[in-house]
């Protein structure tokens, strides 16, 4: 895994069906992983929280079910109906999509015109606590990088 993986926005149709994109991605998961450990209301839970805490989230990795790549959009905002979220620049999604997301210790923040990118540090510890006050167990791995959350195991 890198930091910083070159940015592609994720291409969609604007009259996708979202309804059946969200159909294909639960298929995906139930053909292509073993478990899956966070529900629509804990995503919706855990980033209802981490946006009123305050806390300056500076970005996050984000890795959707079968894709090999993972993306860095901004922070997720909630989208309605219930089982999506807007990850933009990179479209709303549903939420089963998503099979992790990873707040980094340091974020690298692509610049224009053949700038060195910036290199952010992000309080994991300050997003940890905000984790641990919802009161509810969330699947965590604590990685080289940062706080993983896994959505799907393989």
């Amino acid at each position: 895994m890198t930091i910083g993986a070159q940015f592609v926005p994720k291409r969609r149709d604007p009259a996708v069906d979202m309804n059946a994109l969200r159909l294909r991605a639960k298929k995906e998961v139930a053909q292509n992983y073993s478990t899956s450990l966070m529900s629509n209301t804990k995503w919706r839970t855990l980033f209802k929280a981490l946006e009123t805490s305050g806390v300056d989230i500076k970005g996050i990795a984000v890795k959707f079910v079968g894709e090999s790549q993972e993306w860095s959009p901004v922070f997720p905002i909630l989208y309605p109906p219930h089982a999506y979220v807007d990850l933009w620049p990179l479209n709303v999604c549903p939420l089963v999509e998503i099979e992790w997301i990873e707040f980094r210790r340091i974020v690298v923040e692509k610049r224009p015109n053949n700038v060195p990118p910036a290199l952010l540090p992000q309080d994991v510890d300050a997003i940890r606590a905000v984790i641990d006050a919802t009161g509810k167990r969330f699947p965590i791995e604590v990685t080289e990088q940062g706080l993983r959350i896994v959505g799907h195991l393989k």
